[in-house]
């Protein structure tokens, strides 16, 4: 049975109506840029090969961000990791995959729930019908929470319902503009956002129609797949896609190249799991944003966490505000972290320092 419904199906079904879903001041995104913030004009996609027949599609970095995806070659079809957030930019890269190869688009993966990694999935489901779309149980069941986070069916009625406003204010910030790059980058953002609220209101969703709840290995053509549940992080239902032979390792949210989003993370849990990552053989991953790295940056990541979460107890024991922990701990961590988390025009360090140190002041201090 497909489980690709429109929105209003869905809803009607799981009875959440879109009224009932509580309007936000400003969408809470996970990859969210400020609406000035300089990005980039190049295509969608960068295709980089990693390993023979494995592909990282590295996603430019837009105003309406897009997850980087890994594409597997196998004797007989394809395995793509992660859709991105909307049909467009899975045309894009299926595009992209067709030049590589013509068999089918066999598996799709999804490596947790959030918008920007699966609501690309209609375009592959639309093209063949056999195809199997596989998440962790977890991941499937956030999908159609509607209190899971910024991620889900019901998370693409608060898009809708927040983005005119969002349009609203990018229109008045172009009249505001003070120069004509500032007046062109806004109007370019305002094409994007428009763009992106039509293909929502099209919007297909379509779910995984197979769940893992323990660690899997696929065996596909000539390449083994293994499908890693290590533990909550990023999200309660993350997934890593290992390739043994070729020791590569596709990580999804729970490793980036700039800061991450912890509102739908578990931060001193997160740092356990990627210790078991570490444990894995590998040399090279495929992150959810940012360039293909190195296993030395797993180091680099999970000591950014380790680090944040330590100095926001220490300074919650000594009776520091949280506005005063905004400022010190920033400022503390900043001389190691500040640069290698400030390489992108999205997800710098200081853009979002803030939010983590809330975050874990909430999540690890007080046990929200």
């Amino acid at each position: 049975m497909s489980w690709q419904w429109t929105r209003r199906q869905f809803l009607a079904r799981m009875g959440i109506a879109a009224a009932a879903i509580q309007a936000v001041d400003h969408l809470d995104l996970c990859c969210a840029l400020a609406a000035d913030t300089k990005t980039a004009t190049k295509d969608l996609f960068d295709m980089h090969q990693v390993a023979d027949g494995v592909y990282a599609a590295v996603a430019a970095p837009q105003y309406k961000v897009n997850s980087n995806a890994a594409v597997i070659l196998t004797n007989d079809g394809v395995v793509v990791v992660d859709s991105h957030s909307k049909p467009s930019a899975a045309q894009a890269l299926y595009r992209e995959i067709r030049g590589i190869t013509k068999n089918p688009v066999r598996k799709i993966i999804n490596t947790h729930f959030h918008w920007d990694h699966w609501q690309g999935n209609q375009v592959y489901a639309a093209e063949y019908k056999a195809l199997e779309i596989i998440a962790s149980e977890r991941t499937k069941e956030n999908l159609t929470r509607p209190d899971a986070g910024v991620g889900g069916v019901p998370f693409i009625e608060r898009q809708l319902a927040n983005l005119p406003k969002e349009i609203e204010q990018l229109k008045n910030d172009i009249m505001r503009a003070t120069s004509p790059e500032q007046k062109a980058r806004l109007e370019a953002n305002l094409q994007q956002a428009e763009a992106y609220l039509a293909e929502l209101k099209d919007l297909k969703p379509t779910l995984p129609t197979r769940t893992v709840s323990n660690t899997v290995t696929l065996h596909e053509q000539g390449r083994e797949i293994q499908l890693l549940l290590l533990g909550r992080g990023h999200t309660d239902g993350d997934v890593y896609v290992y390739l043994p032979k070729e020791k590569v390792v596709v990580t999804g949210d729970a490793v980036i190249d700039w800061m991450p989003f912890l509102n739908d993370g578990y931060p001193e849990e997160w740092v356990q799991t990627l210790t078991a990552l570490e444990q894995v053989d590998f040399t090279h991953m495929i992150l959810g944003h940012g360039e293909v790295a190195t296993k030395a940056h797993l180091a680099f990541f999970k000591g950014y966490l380790t680090d944040l979460i330590a100095a926001v107890k220490k300074a919650a024991a000594e009776g520091a505000t949280l506005d005063e922990m905004k400022k010190g701990v920033a400022d503390q961590l900043a001389p190691q972290y500040e640069q290698g988390m400030s390489k992108y025009p999205l997800g710098r360090y200081r853009d979002r320092v803030g939010l983590n140190i809330e975050m874990i002041y909430q999540k690890v201090v007080k046990k929200g």
